[in-house]
């Protein structure tokens, strides 16, 4: 266990190490520039056209360091497009996982309540089409049944002329019969 503690200590102390001699070579580097700087200012001052000189440093000095500049935001715009992409990479899997999971949700949801209504006795989607159909099937036969029987009258009557009823004869009154005898 302090073994580890040790090796890990190390670790970070060889970070840290590293940090600091980063920093270091960048002052040393920043002091050479700042040297190379004087240097040039004292060149440009001293002897003849050194006004001139100085000048013309002054102006590769701006060119280099807007050179610089536009290489630094490049740089800067193109890390910051390739951290955007990583981002909308990471929103659209986001996205698409709670789209998934919000579609899952809303089956549970119609599910439980098709359940519920059928419980109560409400009937499903499909039974309601399927007798819907049925309704209407039998609103077509009703139909032509209705049309037919308005059309039979008529054919029958074009076919067959209209008969009078028979005239029955007339009846002829009962004669009136004698009392039989004993009868009271």
């Amino acid at each position: 266990m302090a073994k580890a503690k040790t090796k890990a200590r190390a670790k970070a102390g060889t970070a840290d190490d590293s940090v600091a001699s980063r920093a270091g070579n960048m002052l040393y580097s920043a002091n050479q520039i700042w040297l190379a700087g004087l240097g040039a200012l004292g060149r440009a001052q001293g002897g003849a056209g050194g006004l001139q000189r100085f000048e013309g440093l002054m102006k590769e000095g701006t060119r280099l360091q807007t050179a610089a500049l536009d290489t630094a935001q490049k740089a800067v715009m193109q890390a910051f497009r390739g951290a955007q992409q990583a981002v909308d990479q990471k929103v659209g899997g986001v996205r698409n996982q709670a789209q998934g999971t919000w579609d899952n949700l809303e089956k549970i949801f119609q599910a439980r309540v098709q359940r519920a209504l059928h419980q109560i006795g409400m009937p499903t989607a499909e039974e309601m089409s399927a007798l819907a159909q049925r309704v209407g099937k039998l609103n077509h036969s009703v139909e032509a049944l209705a049309k037919s029987s308005r059309q039979k009258p008529a054919k029958q009557a074009a076919r067959k002329p209209a008969r009078k009823p028979a005239r029955k004869p007339a009846r002829k009154p009962r004669a009136a019969t004698p009392p039989v005898a004993g009868e009271g």
